[in-house]
């Protein structure tokens, strides 16, 4: 019975409470593809999903991604979602979807009748359950969905199913329905046979909702069941669901009602913020925050109980809310913008105070006895008695408009107006000197340390010495709001930021980087922490001593209804709670409850590009992702222009979100925070990497690092294998390009070459006809001829032998082998040569040869090469003298490598020689030695050896006498070896 009266009398409390709490809408105008919501789940990455009657949508805590039939869905009518084993399940009119690995399949029902609505699937004993509400149960088979029988046809209608202490139950029309094996379903004994709407379950306990019998509570440790009936709520539960908690939340046609782990019940409508009152669905994400699902209205985020907020809609006669305190007696007096001052009773009732002010902008109680309100026009008074006071500017306040209040004492506080300061104390007014406070501004704050008073203004901060207000800060700054911490230190918040002020050094204190957030609207201080208003939520600061000090904030994800904060409206009830104004109600902070403190942020790899292109998932092998992306990649070397598209989860704090990432392997630095989530990477040098990419929120919660190894693989023409064939290749070409280049010169060198023998061969048969020549035999034959007139037959004889051998050996030398021949023969034929001249320029030269070590068989000169020489001696040296006894010496020695073979004459000498060529011997032209110059020279280049002829040089004496001529002929031994 206690229960029940517990029930009771909390649900009538609340309606007269009548706050209001902030819920977070999202609908069609947001992204939502159907405003009706049926279902709502969330997945291992922390996505919510959303099933709606038009589809289903993918929630981040910012933006959807919807999926329809074009998706592969059964139909666009979604009743139903479930997450098992990774996988989502959807729930449809006509079948079901399962959505993995990024793609859908499907399983429909038998004549894909869509009047069976989907209610659950659950996975029980291995196998997967599908409870429709009007066509029964069905179970996954080879053959796809399969009936389950169940014993009657209100069974059919299943709203709900669990699986509680290892058995499966079924809340239907007709009771609830137990199976242990998933096979044989009975009637369970234990409840009765109402038409259950939902079934959930905490620890031992079951709850159970119906349409018209209201709710049980079945504990099974006891087999106690406890009643609330339908009348306790006047209203039909649509279902049941249990947060982690412990607390049961119903949804119904008239919003939300919970019921505690303690018995106490609350209930949650229009009246206290809920944007719509048909409720379909609730679901808890992994945060401990509640979704609630509506029909028609979309869905809603519950912010939670750690604000709530009272406003015109919710009994109050205003929204606008600029300064309060509360009473020891628990009344709140309270100051608006534009109905001047009210009073709040405990009872809850509210009613206006009659001052003849619209704004009030201040006010202090309990100073002489009366609580004193500042407004536009004037200080207002009202004492314990009701008695009303009023001052105005005449009466020596400073300016009409009152901004400020400070309570100095029991009788006495400063006032700060539009025109400085004035001190009241008990009834009096003190104004300060104009000349002294001109320039102070609108004081909008005061506060006090020591014997100093301190004050802010438009025009700064200021200090009251000597009775005289005093600047503190060397520029301008528009301040609003003073307070000191327990270490004394001074506080105060700008337009620019909040600042402290420590030792008279001024340090700015670092919100977040938004300009709302560092605007400052109010501070108030109280054990150990300081609240700070701001236009972008509520910052509360702690270890206030440190040189940055950590602070929360609060915003609209917590359930402060407005970011924008009033001017100097926060201050403690007698509790220690926390209230402030806001544009759209006062804020209720419950100091006490701790702040929902939600997960970072999860990181997600939702795509990449690779070349401005998206790629074919199914070309990639290796681990994947759920969504099918590959969890590594190694691309080729000219796929190196990579975009990289990224997600992250915040489902309660997700605007705002920022993403850092870097490339190991190229950098080992976080980039700057972006709101961007896509990376790009443009021609990427080859290598191995790894992408780390994370997320921060607003509150600075870092997501996991996701981690995706990347490797560009070295181009083929920088790989060991093509470097090593190209340079094969080239040393080839070299090589081919090298031979062709020697086979050219070769050829050129073997065609000079055949050209130089041509014109040796030339020149050889020339040095024959020259040893030859027609004088030579015309001679010789005149010769034999006198011999054989003078009848000297011996002489004749061997004159014509001589001739005869060396007529044969001229022959043999011009058909020897390359037109060489050994040194022992061409000096035989010098021999025989010599030896028919001097027979027949009897009496007028001897000659000699002289050969000093040297193997005359094994060394080969050219043919006749000497004959010239030795013939030059005798016609142009010898001949011509007129010396008796010439002599022409032939020389042959060894010098090293080569043969030194020397001719020489004392004849005339080569200057008269020259002189008397021409005469000396009629038309006879001598072409000896100019034919074996040459055919020297064309030898040397032929067989690229050193054969040197110097002379014919002039042999004189000391004292410049011409001895003759000398001709010298240096031959390589290795002549004949290295020519072939």
């Amino acid at each position: 019975m206690r229960f029940l009266v517990t029930v009771f009398l909390l649900m009538s409390w609340q309606v007269c409470l009548a706050q209001k709490y902030t819920f977070i809408s999202y609908s069609t105008e947001e992204g939502l593809p159907q405003s009706q919501v049926s279902s709502i789940a969330q997945d291992s990455s922390g996505y919510l999903w959303i099933g709606t009657l038009g589809g289903l949508a993918r929630f981040n805590g910012d933006e959807f991604v919807t999926y329809s039939t074009h998706d592969g869905l059964v139909n666009n009518r979604i009743t139903n979602l479930s997450l098992i084993d990774h996988e989502l399940w959807i729930g449809h009119d006509g079948g079901v979807s399962v959505f993995s690995g990024g793609k859908f399949r499907k399983y429909l029902f038998k004549g894909q009748d869509k009047s069976r609505n989907v209610s659950g699937i659950i996975k029980f004993k291995g196998t997967y359950f599908v409870c429709s509400n009007g066509g029964g149960l069905f179970k996954l088979g080879k053959n796809g969905l399969e009936n389950v029988p169940l014993p009657n046809e209100d069974h059919l209608r299943i709203r709900q199913a669990i699986i509680f202490d290892g058995t499966l139950l079924l809340a239907t029309r007709d009771g609830i329905l137990r199976s242990t094996d998933g096979k044989q379903f009975d009637v369970d004994g234990r409840f009765e046979r109402f038409s259950y709407s939902g079934i959930t379950k905490i620890e031992k306990t079951l709850h159970l909702t119906t349409y018209t019998d209201g709710y049980y509570r079945y504990d099974v440790s006891n087999s106690s069941m406890k009643h609330v009936p339908y009348e306790r709520f006047d209203r039909s539960l649509l279902g049941t669901y249990a947060d982690s908690k412990g607390t049961i939340w119903f949804s119904t046609q008239k919003g939300i009602m919970t019921l505690d782990r303690y018995n106490n019940v609350q209930s949650l409508g229009a009246v206290n913020g809920l944007p719509v009152e048909m409720i379909s669905c609730l679901f808890e994400d992994r945060d401990g925050t509640m979704w609630i699902g509506s029909q028609g209205k979309g869905f809603f985020r519950f912010a939670g109980k750690l604000f709530d907020y009272y406003d015109v809609q919710s009994g109050w006669v205003s929204d606008l809310f600029l300064c309060g305190y509360q009473k020891r007696n628990g009344d709140f007096y309270l100051g608006t913008y534009d109905l001047g001052a009210i009073k709040r009773n405990q009872s809850g009732d509210v009613t206006e105070l009659g001052f003849d002010a619209t704004t009030i902008w201040s006010c202090v109680q309990d100073v002489d006895g009366i609580d004193w309100f500042g407004a536009q026009n004037g200080l207002f008074g009202l004492s314990a008695s009701g008695k009303r006071v009023l001052l105005r500017e005449e009466d020596g306040l400073p300016g009409s408009k009152i901004a400020a209040l400070f309570r100095l004492g029991k009788e006495s506080m400063f006032i700060g107006g539009n025109d400085g300061v004035a001190l009241y104390e008990k009834g009096k007014l003190k104004s300060f000197n104009t000349s002294e406070v001109d320039f102070l501004g609108t004081v909008r704050d005061f506060e006090k340390i020591g014997d100093s008073i301190y004050c802010v203004s438009n025009l700064g901060l200021f200090v009251l010495r000597k009775n005289k207000f005093q600047p503190l800060l060397n520029e301008q700054m528009v301040a609003y709001n003073i307070e000191t911490d327990a270490s004394q230190s001074i506080w105060f918040g700008t337009e620019e930021g909040l600042f402290r002020l420590i030792d008279g050094k001024i340090k700015r204190i670092q919100l977040l980087n938004d300009p709302g957030s560092n605007f400052i609207n109010f501070l108030n201080y109280r054990k150990g922490k300081m609240y700070v208003g701001t236009n972008n939520g509520l910052y509360v600061l702690s270890e206030l001593g440190a040189s940055d000090p950590k602070f929360e904030r609060f915003g609209i994800s917590e359930g402060i209804v407005d970011l924008e904060t009033n001017l100097n409206s926060g201050f403690f009830d007698l509790s220690g709670d926390f209230w402030f104004g806001t544009a759209k109600g006062l804020i209720h902070f419950n100091t006490n409850q701790q702040k929902l403190k939600g997960s970072s942020p999860i990181i997600r790899f939702t795509g990449f590009l690779i070349n401005y292109d998206r790629p074919d998932l199914n070309a990639f092998d290796g681990k994947k992702t759920p969504d099918g992306l590959p969890m590594e990649l190694i691309l080729a070397y000219n796929k190196n222009n990579l975009i990289f598209e990224f997600d992250a989860v915040s489902l309660n704090n997700r605007r705002g979100l920022q993403f850092q990432y870097y490339l190991e392997g190229l950098s080992n630095e976080w980039s700057p925070p972006t709101t961007v989530s896509t990376i790009t990477f443009n021609s990427l040098p080859s290598g191995n990497y790894r992408l780390l990419v994370r997320a921060i929120d607003s509150d600075g919660n870092i997501s996991n690092e996701f981690s995706l190894p990347l490797k560009i693989e070295e181009a083929f023409y920088r790989s060991w294998w093509f470097i090593l064939l190209v340079v094969a290749a080239i040393s080839l070409i070299i090589l081919f390009a090298f031979r062709a280049r020697i086979r050219r010169i070769r050829n050129a060198n073997e065609k000079e070459r055949l050209q130089f023998k041509t014109r040796l061969l030339d020149l050889e048969q020339k040095s024959v006809n020259a040893s030859m020549n027609r004088h030579f035999i015309f001679n010789a034959l005149n010769s034999i001829q006198y011999f054989i007139n003078t009848q000297d037959k011996l002489s004749a004889n061997k004159y014509l032998t001589n001739f005869a051998q060396l007529i044969r050996k001229n022959l043999d030398s011009a058909n020897s082998d390359d037109n060489v021949i050994t040194l022992e023969e061409e000096i035989d034929r010098i021999r025989l040569y010599l030896s028919l001249e001097e027979m027949r320029f009897t009496g007028k030269f001897k000659y000699e040869i002289i050969i000093e070590d040297v193997d005359t068989e094994s060394v080969k000169i050219p043919a006749m090469i000497l004959q010239p020489f030795v013939e030059n001696a005798i016609i142009h040296g010898i001949l011509p003298s007129e010396k008796p006894n010439g002599l022409i010496s032939i020389k042959v020695k060894s010098d090293g490598n080569y043969v030194l073979i020397s001719v020489e004459d004392n004849g005339i000498g080569i200057r008269h020689s020259l002189q008397q060529k021409a005469t000396v011997l009629g038309d006879h032209r001598s072409q000896g030695m100019e034919i074996s110059a040459k055919r020297i020279e064309i030898i040397r280049s032929i067989t690229k050896k050193n054969i040197t002829l110097v002379g014919p040089e002039e042999i004189t004496s000391n004292d410049g006498l011409i001895k003759g001529t000398y001709v010298l002929l240096k031959i390589p031994i290795s002549f004949l070896e290295d020519s072939e």
